[in-house]
């Protein structure tokens, strides 16, 4: 469900064979309700998938950690889950899980819906319903909105592919996945997967 403007100029532009770029606000007017989350990449319009079980227990997992490092290092910055960062004029994106510094905590208010800044963390979860192609592309959105480090936890593999500033590697069974962004934060691959 498109709002009208976006609606009208869509069925306009169809004829054209031109096709309707979205923007972040567009995304915020959208109708709705919880059941169906969407995302925008490059203008596009993305409705998520549904997560199954095993996602769902993986990001559990994460999030219970991440939030254990943020009640003993409260100073460092906060973690949300599933909530909508804008990464640029045409894209705004929801990783399973974020990180945002004390400093980026510092410029925002309650009243934000969608996040202006990006966070400096973004975990995303590889589900058996996503694409390669569509987990691919996310990473270089976040890396390019300036992201500093991105988590891909591959569930069947029980692996994390971590991309930092042009350095990708994997972390895999008892290897500690580690991070600057989180002094102090150490924890075996596989504790993610139990």
């Amino acid at each position: 469900m498109w709002p009208r403007r976006a609606r009208r100029e869509s069925t306009e532009m169809i004829g054209m064979g031109a096709k309707t770029r979205l923007t972040p606000a567009d995304l915020l007017s959208l109708p709705g309700d919880d059941s169906v989350k969407y995302e925008l990449s490059e203008g596009e319009l993305i409705a998520t998938g549904k997560a199954g079980l095993w996602h769902e227990l993986v990001k559990s997992n994460i999030l219970r950690r991440l939030f254990v490092y943020e009640d003993r290092h409260p100073e460092t910055g906060r973690v949300f889950s599933e909530l909508l960062f804008q990464l640029g004029p045409g894209t705004a994106r929801m990783p399973d899980a974020a990180f945002a510094g004390a400093a980026k905590m510092a410029m925002l208010s309650h009243a934000h819906v969608m996040i202006p800044l990006v966070p400096d963390l973004a975990v995303e979860v590889i589900s058996e319903s996503e694409t390669a192609a569509g987990a691919g592309k996310k990473v270089p959105e976040y890396l390019a909105a300036g992201v500093r480090e991105v988590w891909q936890f591959y569930s069947e593999e029980q692996r994390v592919r971590v991309h930092r500033s042009g350095r990708l590697y994997d972390v895999t069974g008892d290897q500690l996945l580690e991070t600057p962004l989180l002094p102090g934060f150490s924890l075996r691959a596989s504790s993610f997967f139990g």
